[in-house]
Formats: C-alpha cells, sequence, structure tokens
C-alpha cells in the first residue's frame, strides 16, 4: 500500500486501465505496478506542455485569519465584518533548462617571507572556470494583476499537483487565462540570466552565461483576492492558498504600464497517458523500473521506449573480463559525421581520433561529472571491443536518460569543449550543429575499488560512486 506520509513534492493521481483503480505518481515517475490488480503500467509523458493545478487548502475563516494575524504584526486595525473575497487561480509556466557558465577570474596568493624586512610576495593566476548546471524558474504567464507575485520560486519542485482539468477546479475559482506564449516567456527568462551575468564581471576576457534546452509545464497557483473598505481607506490582500500567506497589501492599484500583452489563441496542453507496460513482441510484462530500453525475459526481444524516431543500430556490451560485483553501465555512442570529424574529433578524440561522442545514458547527478565522463568515454571508444548483448541480467543498470536528453547534452558537451579551446578574449564560439550519422547504445562493466568505479576494458576511467542516481 502506498504510504502517503512518505510521498512527497509533485504527484498527479490517474486511473489504472485495468481496474480504474486510483494511482498516485511522484515526479520521477516512468513504470509502477498497481497496488489494486497487480498490472505494471508505463506513464507516457506528452509531446506539448502539460498544465497541472494546485488545489487551495484555505478556508473563509482561515482567510480572515492571515489577514487579521498580518495586521496585527503591523500594528493595524483588524478586519471588519465586510470582506469580498475572491478565490482564483493565476497561471505560471516553469520553464527547467541547463545553464552554461563561463567566468574568468584572477587569483592572487600571497606568499609570507619569513623576514620582516622583505616586501611581501604575491603570485596572480588567471584562471577560466566553466559551469554547467541545471536552471529552474516560474515566471508569470497571466496577464498583470496588481498584488499577484511574478514567480513560485522553486516552490514549484515541492508543492502537490493535479492535472489541470475543468473538473478539478475547486468551487468558487476562477482560472485567469495564459496571455504570455512560450516565446516571449522564453525571452524574459533569457534577458534576466544575461543580466546577471553581465554584474558578475570578468578580471580579464568576457564572461559567458547561456541556457540550452528548456522544457514547459503550466501550473495554476491559487490565491485568495480580498478587498475591503475601512476608515483608513481601500485595502487589496493577496493571500497564498498553500501557506496562508499575505503575499502583497495594496492601499491603491497600479496599472500595468506596459500595457496587456497580445491576445493569444487558447493553448492546448498535453495529457499524460497511462498504458500497459508489455513486451510488444509477445505481450509479457517488462520489468518494472525506469528505463527506456528493456530485454523481454520471455523473448529475448528488444523493446525501446523512445518517441524520437531515431533507429539504435545496436545494442552491444564491451567485450573484456568482469566479475561478479561489477555493474554494466549504460552509453549512447553518436557516430560523428564525416564533414564534422576534423572539428569534433580534435575536441574529444584525443590519440586515436575517435569518431564517436559517448554520453551517459543513466542519470548522473552532477552535470560537471557527466560531462567529464563524456570526454573521458568519447576518446576510449577506439579501444572498446563491442559484442551483441545476448542476456540480460540485474548487472545491467537501466537506461534512464532518453535519446531526447542525451542529443541535448551532446549538444552542450560540444560547446563546451569549444569554450575550453577558445581564448579568455575571444566573446563568441560558433556552434556547431550536431546530428550523429548513426546512434547505438553499449554497456561497459565497472568494478568498486573505495570510493569509485573504475571501468574493467581498461582500469583507466573511474568516477565517484555517489555520481549514480
Amino acid at each position: 500500500m502506498i504510504n502517503r506520509k512518505d510521498k512527497s513534492g509533485f504527484y498527479i493521481g490517474v486511473t489504472c486501465p485495468a481496474c480504474g483503480g486510483e494511482l498516485e505518481l511522484e515526479k520521477n515517475f516512468f513504470t509502477l505496478t498497481c497496488e489494486h490488480c497487480g498490472s505494471v503500467l508505463r506513464v507516457r509523458m506528452p509531446d506539448i506542455p502539460p498544465a497541472y493545478l494546485v488545489k487551495s487548502k484555505l478556508t473563509t475563516r482561515g482567510i480572515r485569519f492571515s489577514i487579521d494575524r498580518y495586521l496585527k504584526k503591523k500594528s493595524l486595525p483588524l478586519t471588519g465584518p465586510d470582506l469580498a473575497i475572491k478565490n482564483l487561480y493565476y497561471p505560471y509556466w516553469k520553464i527547467d533548462a541547463l545553464m552554461l557558465k563561463v567566468r574568468n577570474k584572477v587569483y592572487e596568493r600571497v606568499l609570507h617571507e619569513e623576514s620582516e624586512y622583505q616586501d611581501r610576495a604575491a603570485t596572480q593566476t588567471a584562471k577560466t572556470e566553466i559551469g554547467i548546471t541545471p536552471h529552474l524558474v516560474t515566471v508569470a504567464a497571466g496577464s498583470f494583476f496588481d498584488g499577484i507575485p511574478d514567480s513560485i520560486g522553486m516552490r514549484s519542485e515541492y508543492v502537490k499537483m493535479i492535472p489541470f482539468a475543468k473538473e478539478n477546479i475547486q468551487e468558487g475559482f476562477d482560472s485567469l487565462p495564459v496571455s504570455r506564449p512560450y516565446d516571449d516567456v522564453w525571452a524574459t527568462v533569457e534577458a534576466s540570466v544575461n543580466m546577471v551575468g553581465d554584474i558578475d564581471m570578468a578580471d580579464f576576457g568576457t564572461n559567458l552565461t547561456e541556457l540550452f534546452h528548456p522544457s514547459y509545464e503550466l501550473i495554476y497557483f491559487p490565491y485568495a483576492l480580498v478587498e475591503a473598505y475601512s476608515d483608513r481607506g481601500f485595502d487589496r490582500f493577496i493571500v497564498d492558498g498553500v501557506s496562508g500567506r499575505v503575499t502583497d497589501h495594496l492601499t491603491q492599484l497600479t496599472l500595468d504600464e506596459d500595457g496587456e500583452y497580445d491576445e493569444i489563441p487558447p493553448l492546448e496542453f498535453g495529457q499524460l497517458e497511462v498504458e500497459y507496460h508489455r513486451c510488444y513482441n509477445c505481450g509479457v510484462d517488462l520489468p518494472d523500473q525506469h528505463s527506456i530500453v528493456y530485454i523481454c525475459e520471455n523473448c529475448q526481444m528488444l523493446n525501446v521506449i523512445d518517441k524520437t524516431g531515431i533507429d539504435i543500430s545496436e545494442m552491444a556490451l564491451v567485450d573484456c573480463q568482469s566479475g561478479p560485483s561489477d555493474v554494466f553501465l549504460p552509453f549512447w555512442s553518436f557516430k560523428i559525421p564525416d564533414s564534422l570529424q576534423p572539428k569534433l574529433g580534435q575536441l574529444f578524440g584525443g590519440l586515436r581520433r575517435s569518431d564517436r561522442l559517448v554520453v551517459p545514458a543513466f542519470s548522473v547527478v552532477n552535470y560537471e561529472a557527466a560531462y567529464r565522463l563524456s570526454k573521458r568515454m568519447s576518446a576510449a571508444a577506439p579501444q572498446l571491443n563491442l559484442t551483441p548483448v545476448e542476456t540480460y541480467d540485474r548487472r545491467f543498470r537501466p537506461v534512464n536518460r532518453c535519446l531526447g536528453e542525451a542529443m541535448a547534452m551532446a549538444d552542450i558537451i560540444i560547446y563546451r569543449a569549444q569554450l575550453e579551446r577558445q581564448s579568455a578574449f575571444q566573446s563568441k564560439v560558433e556552434k556547431i550543429e550536431f546530428q550523429p550519422a548513426e546512434v547505438s547504445l553499449f554497456y561497459t562493466p565497472f568494478h568498486p575499488e573505495n570510493y569509485f568505479y573504475v571501468d574493467s576494458a581498461m582500469n583507466a576511467i573511474t568516477f565517484e560512486k555517489n555520481l549514480v542516481e
């Protein structure tokens, strides 16, 4: 049985297609087993942004209590008997992207001499730091509404949500329409990121901040809009529908100086689908684990759960001696087109000029570690002997970085490698449009040594154990 107290963060409510039983799926869902009928199910995410709704926890009495508590702290008179309360859902775009930052800094090291009569010696070291980090932001998606916050911040990562639908809107609530399209919101996010980059001045050369591969979700967040007239005049209170906190108190309203956004047609939101998680060939249930690739235990047929439409030419295993403690970690292998080989071969090929860009196919919690591992595996690719996968056991780790995410990661890895090669005083790098000539998947055995995993083929490639989710 599901322990609701143990569930945290984002979840959605759906029904089992086999028995109609209620299911709850957390944010990192992909497959699950129905607790009512035992069916193994798979969740399919939509191609267009989904919309979610956060239910309000406030009652009329709770709203008044929150405002009175706020007024008491401000040493203001408490609310009177006449309050006009309007409950509404305001839309926000939630945008997840990857941020690449280049920072040029000069570090000074002071050397203290033993004699007090000698001058202090100092050395300066110029260093270019390049990093990849996740970037999350929420931006108002509706028209200007005086008192409504422009963002709900990081709360979008842990607040509980359900799919947005008319039947899920609470009684007495209105939902404001979306008036800001994708491109307008993305332009705003990029502008704010560039502004932060401009504030962080470079000690030499030019700093750089760029965002890559955004994904969008729409979140309808609840507010209580409370207005009242008293001896002191007009008051408007905005009460957060989840925490009950008064987010703003206005005594006069401000008109939107920028005017209304151009009217856009009603947006179509993506719907999550729940389907049976079964082998395409024989219909037997596939393992209940988050993976993109499965080998059916019944018929040994390869099942690829991916909607990119790109064919996977091969599924292989590095041919080497492996022990019982080894884990087989998956990697996407992108063959570099001949036209890009002169450029990319220098970036990733090492002495052997590899014709492959290799990206981890398993989730790595640290993007910097994923970048380093990708470079090492790409350089080692010509030395790896591959053999077709014939059996599949528990030592094979799931492929939980889908092909689309791996392609996005490849773009960032290439751009970052270009930046490492450039001069610090070069402000722009011509981005390479990468389309692999061929895509394959291979597993490499790694064995544990103290705090690290070491590859069993060459005994040369290592990474920290705690990087694997």
